[in-house]
């Protein structure tokens, strides 16, 4: 019976030691998948100024669709993005950007608002804004997102973007459990460009 229980207990030793074994190779050879390229575009910031694909070079940025009237998921997004915006308040090479799905409605002075409303106060965090057929095109042909029904049919989507202007990874913005992975996630981006 003693033979029994050792034998046991030395399985279970040599298991858990082997799934340890296999969280760590996992965790150091996580890699980040490469999606593609973000495409040329050229949008109006809240504060009236021309960003393009190009101010996504040497950054590593969180972009999302979103706009200010929508009363389902863009607060819980908004918040969790805020959330982000301030925590990475001293990491220069972060940058958080949202495009308005409803620029009929979102032109450069109600982002400015929200901004301001959601404690924007530098320009880590840029709203963006152009014609809807723009913006459709976009959201559809560059982030490969749904892009029909706007402003309700908006994707609720997280998009982690390289500082070399590659799409790597969706989240869910609205998932707690999805944005602990997008953290860790940017973490490791952040650290790759600073090194």
């Amino acid at each position: 019976m003693n033979k029994i229980i050792i034998y046991i207990t030395l399985a279970v030793f040599l298991l858990g030691l082997g799934a340890s074994w296999v969280i760590q190779k996992a965790n150091s050879s996580y890699d980040i998948p490469l999606v593609k390229s973000v495409p040329v575009f050229e949008f109006k910031t809240q504060d009236k100024i021309l960003f393009s694909n190009k101010d996504l070079m040497g950054k590593i940025t969180v972009l999302d669709f979103m706009f200010t009237l929508c009363a389902g998921p863009c607060p819980v997004m908004t918040n969790n993005m805020t959330l982000l915006y301030r925590d990475y308040e001293n990491v220069d090479n972060a940058q958080f950007v949202s495009i308005t799905v409803d620029p009929s409605n979102d032109n450069e002075d109600v982002l400015k608002q929200y901004s301001i409303a959601n404690g924007v106060n530098d320009n880590r965090w840029q709203f963006l804004t152009s014609d809807i057929d723009s913006i459709k095109k976009l959201k559809r042909d560059g982030f490969m997102l749904y892009a029909d029904e706007l402003p309700q049919g908006h994707a609720i989507k997280f998009i982690l973007i390289d500082q070399n202007g590659k799409i790597r990874k969706y989240y869910d913005g609205t998932d707690k459990a999805s944005m602990a992975v997008l953290r860790n996630d940017l973490n490791k981006l952040i650290k790759e460009i600073n090194k």
